[in-house]
């Protein structure tokens, strides 16, 4: 065990930066660097994810147990492996999903760490003790899905059920990338899904970024439009979540996205509210001729100093040729997962 002492608020403003500009474009492992603490198994790193997401990796054995907590939405501890110069090795890792987070969980990495160079017998038990410590002050800065969120969210896990219906052993985590800030919400075999909610009569949606109505390369591109409407008698957001994460095969993989997403199951009672009835799904196949602001329709790129781009889009007018619920349920549930 180190028991050099350390400031390691500092260490981490200092590492986090080098591990951002270690990170490629697209990169889908978790890029990791030593933190300057070895305990029990090895050192202590931290590590960024594909997504972006900081992570306090506590290494331990294969048989250790490790004390979970996946209470929260957006601050975790859970078991995993990762592939390390060609050796799977095992850790506690504490992960924060939330990027307005990151300088309170830094505070609770710092208060883990200075623990841990004074007895780090038991790494995943002090990482615990400390971010239970902490829950109360990250519940209050956590916040909750808006109501927007909430329909959205709702939307997706509609089109998800779908899929699983039609695909016994699909792995969710896999194919389900809206929670990953990947540009569309699921990625399938050649195609692409983008999915809005719609109130029950309405015909706007809201677009983020220049890449979300951008087919992917080789591949086609399809607006899932899912309409709602807040009924007493319908679902609630709690009881959909529960009904998909009892059909997935991978239900911790799921867990997972939702977690991604912002949704615990810890939550559920603040979400009982309302509930909705799904009147249709509907399609509309993105081409060179829908209407959308993409790289490449936008010859010079964005104007300098605009870094992000979000617009309405009124769909009204393309409904009529949109895919019927019937026919885009059956699409749903007949293809097939590869990511």
């Amino acid at each position: 065990m180190t028991t050099t002492t350390k400031d390691w608020r500092r260490e981490l403003r200092i590492t986090w930066p080098i591990l951002e500009a270690k990170r490629s474009p697209g990169e889908q492992h978790m890029t990791m660097a030593p933190i300057g603490l070895t305990v029990g198994t090895g050192e202590v790193q931290i590590g960024l994810d594909a997504r972006g997401d900081r992570h306090l990796l506590l290494p331990a054995a294969r048989d250790e147990e490790i004390q979970e907590d996946l209470r929260s939405a957006h601050v975790r501890i859970k078991r995993g492996s990762l592939s390390v110069d060609g050796r799977v090795r095992h850790y506690a890792d504490l992960v924060c999903h939330r990027d307005d987070l990151g300088s309170l969980f830094d505070d609770v990495l710092a208060e883990i760490l200075a623990r841990l160079a004074e007895d780090g017998a038991h790494p995943s038990g002090t990482c615990w003790r400390v971010l239970n410590a902490w829950r109360e002050m990250f519940q209050a800065r956590g916040g909750r899905l808006t109501s927007s969120e909430q329909r959205g969210l709702f939307g997706e896990l509609t089109v998800l059920e779908h899929l699983l219906k039609g695909d016994e052993f699909l792995r969710p985590a896999q194919v389900w990338t809206g929670p990953d800030k990947e540009p569309h919400d699921f990625r399938l075999h050649g195609w692409s899904l983008e999915v809005k909610a719609l109130g029950g009569g309405g015909s706007q949606v809201e677009i983020h970024g220049l890449d979300q109505l951008a087919p992917p390369a080789g591949g086609r591109l399809t607006l899932v439009l899912v309409r709602l409407e807040e009924d007493p008698s319908g679902t609630s957001l709690p009881e959909l979540a529960e009904r998909v994460v009892a059909a997935a095969g991978d239900a911790r993989g799921l867990i997972e996205q939702l977690a991604k997403a912002g949704y615990s199951a810890g939550d559920a009672e603040i979400y009982g509210t309302p509930r909705y009835v799904r009147r249709q799904l509907l399609g509309l196949d993105v081409d060179a001729d829908f209407p959308a602001l993409t790289h490449a329709s936008l010859s010079g790129g964005l104007p300098s100093g605009i870094e992000a781009v979000r617009y309405t889009l009124d769909v009204s007018e393309r409904l009529s040729d949109a895919i019927a619920h019937p026919q885009l349920v059956a699409r749903l549930e007949r293809r097939r997962s590869v990511r």
